[in-house]
């Protein structure tokens, strides 16, 4: 009985051990600090294996063969059963009980903010540097058009959506 016991949580431990590791989703640089402004400490290739030391909003503290500091959550993909400890069961080994099936391989795949609890999203603030460089990406209305042309692309009005109890909105005629 004890060997049994000896034996599950062997198992279990290393479950927990794989719980935090994950591999760059792409090439991307390693940061000092959880923060864009960040000095650069290395540069973790695509592919790269890594260990999660912690998370904190947007950002994920890793180690690598490459050095260890801050990567923005997206960069990184976690393994199998590296899911936080609070939305795990029983570690890696357990994990099969706690994973939600779609009929095919048992993989959900999620799309949204992640890293980021409510209190972080209403304190946000925007970055205006960030916004006006992301206004100098805008296309003229009249480059829009020559591409539209340049792509065969017919161009139609469309009306605006109804809201709610509201009758049809109409199509625009061109």
């Amino acid at each position: 009985m004890r060997r049994i016991a000896g034996i599950v949580l062997l198992l279990c431990a290393a479950g927990a051990q794989a719980q935090d590791s994950g591999v760059a989703a792409r090439a991307t640089e390693i940061l000092k600090d959880p923060s864009v402004d960040a000095a650069v400490v290395g540069r973790l290739p695509e592919s790269a294996q890594v260990k999660i030391l912690a998370r904190q909003g947007g950002w994920m503290r890793i180690e690598s063969a490459s050095g260890e500091g801050w990567v923005r959550l997206l960069a990184i993909r976690t393994t199998a059963g590296s899911a936080p400890a609070s939305q795990s069961r029983g570690g890696g080994f357990f994990s099969f009980l706690s994973r939600p099936s779609s009929g095919g391989g048992g993989q959900t795949v999620t799309t949204g903010v992640r890293g980021l609890d409510k209190e972080q999203i209403q304190n946000a603030k925007p970055n205006m540097a960030e916004l006006q460089k992301m206004a100098g990406y805008a296309a003229s209305k009249t480059d829009a058009e020559r591409f539209g042309a340049s792509a065969r692309v017919t161009r139609q009005q469309v009306g605006y959506l109804k809201a709610p109890g509201a009758p049809p909105a109409p199509i625009l005629p061109q």
